[in-house]
């Protein structure tokens, strides 16, 4: 009987092959991505934030006044000024809003007419 030759196959990896990866652009800093906004919304980012910021407060305000009690409040601050206070704790879920709110509002055709005549007023 002759000899058998035996299957010579290439050793297979249990890894997959290495691959470089591709440069990926960094994350923009919050900074950047508001200065983005601006240029890109102008005045309404500015007017969602503050309108953003009054309902926060109202509702604080009125909160303070109904009977809630935050142990972080003074016991002699305001009413208002509690809910100023209150309305800055929360401050980064405002902004986040602002950042989402602000695109969706721009949709709106008045608006959106708005911000086509008017995107060469103001330059940042």
């Amino acid at each position: 009987m002759p000899p058998v030759e035996p299957d010579v196959k290439a050793p297979v990896s249990d890894t997959s092959p290495q691959t470089i990866p591709a440069a990926t652009p960094a994350k923009p800093s919050l900074m950047e991505r508001f200065k983005a906004l601006m240029v890109d919304y102008g005045p309404l980012a500015v007017v969602v934030n503050f309108a953003i910021l009054g309902l926060v407060m109202a509702g604080f305000y009125v909160a303070f006044r109904f009977g809630f009690q935050a142990e972080s409040s003074g016991a002699k601050a305001g009413t208002l000024a509690a809910a100023y206070a209150a309305a800055q704790v929360v401050k980064p879920i405002r902004l986040a809003a602002v950042f989402v709110l602000t695109p969706l509002i721009a949709r709106i055709p008045p608006v959106a007419r708005f911000l086509a005549r008017n995107r060469h007023k103001w330059n940042f």
